[in-house]
């Protein structure tokens, strides 16, 4: 069966956000379920701007005729100013794939009770085995694991939601209005990742209506996923709170099969976005690195090892303190690329 061009990009883009943080729920706890009913509204606005922005970044290198990162940033910025980007981007995207692995690494040790170097190493080794085989790699992993984790991901969410004998919201007693900047900075750092993977997929929009598709869906897919997730999280906020991995505290109350479902979508969602991530670093450092970092074999390998390493950090204090740090640059990214979007000109003067 042949599939489109828009729906493997939309299916790309949203498995880039569909990682540890997320389908474990720490995302959805710290910037959504915190705020009771507001946080869902925040997770719709946060999805607009995933929407708006993929399709806005595939449109734009449709139009000029880019295929990398590099190339988008000095169209965007300038020479100066696009390349100090990024550098900025490339190392948090090292930082999302290390997450991802500590994610691994927490994942095992939680749900399977093995060592975290070994959770963490078998899912680096899958990765670097993905890599090796460049774009048709990434785009083929997620077409065979995004079945399972959207529609895993909704059944699990759904039924823990509707089973419970809880009132929802229960435990939230008043309505904070910050919730609109934790939706903005959650949707800006994220971005942070998704712009790169989707210059690299832009070789397949052939048509603007492939861009708008492929933006617009993966927005879309996210959205409605986060909002089946953070369901059984409204529930329980009071009881995972302070877990590592809370949707699995969560599933484990309704029997086997909703476990090895969830462990599923988790593991499918930590592969495919530490696949993303490493997909893009190494798209980086095979533009701008030179010697053995020029290497895809030697590159991957490394951006591997070094990941498994560094994942012993920990995957909580991750999300918790290094994905904020980058929340600015990507508000300011989100707005260079909508200005430029709504403007065939360069919007900026090159430096």
């Amino acid at each position: 069966m042949r599939i489109s061009n828009g729906v493997k990009i939309a299916v790309v883009y949203a498995s880039v956000f569909l990682g540890a943080g997320f389908a474990s729920g720490q995302e959805l706890l710290r910037y959504f379920v915190g705020f009771g009913p507001l946080g869902a509204v925040g997770l719709v606005v946060a999805g607009v701007l995933f929407a708006v922005t993929g399709w806005a970044v595939l449109s734009i290198c449709r139009r000029e005729g880019i295929t990398s990162y590099s190339g988008l940033m000095k169209f965007l910025l300038g020479g100066r100013l696009g390349m100090a980007t990024e550098w900025l981007v490339a190392a948090f995207l090292f930082c999302l794939f290390v997450a991802m692995l500590a994610g691994a690494g927490a994942v095992g040790r939680q749900a399977f009770g093995i060592p975290f170097t070994a959770g963490a190493g078998i899912v680096g080794f899958v990765v670097f085995l993905v890599l090796l085989f460049g774009l048709e790699g990434i785009v083929k992993v997620n077409l065979i694991l995004a079945p399972l984790m959207i529609f895993g991901g909704f059944f699990v969410g759904l039924y823990s939601f509707l089973a419970a004998s809880r009132p929802a919201f229960a435990m939230f007693s008043g309505l904070p209005s910050s919730w609109v900047v934790a939706a903005v900075v959650y949707a800006s750092y994220n971005l942070v990742t998704g712009i790169p993977v989707l210059t690299a997929t832009s070789v397949l929009a052939k048509t603007e209506k492939d861009a708008r598709f492929g933006g617009v869906v993966g927005g879309g897919i996210i959205t409605l996923l986060g909002l089946a997730l953070a369901l059984p999280l409204f529930l329980y906020y009071n009881d995972v709170v302070n877990i590592e991995i809370p949707l699995l505290m969560i599933v484990v109350n309704y029997g086997r099969f909703f476990s090895i479902l969830y462990l599923g979508v988790l593991v499918s969602a930590l592969l495919t976005t530490a696949a993303c991530n490493g997909f893009a670093v190494l798209q980086w450092l095979g533009s701008n690195g030179s010697g053995w970092l020029a290497n895809r074999k030697k590159a991957a390998a490394a951006i591997c090892l070094v990941g498994v390493a560094a994942a012993h950090i920990g995957f909580s204090r991750i999300v918790a303190y290094v994905y904020p740090l980058f929340g600015l640059l990507g508000l300011f990214m989100i707005f260079v690329i909508i200005w430029a979007f709504l403007s065939p000109r360069d919007i900026l003067e090159k430096a």
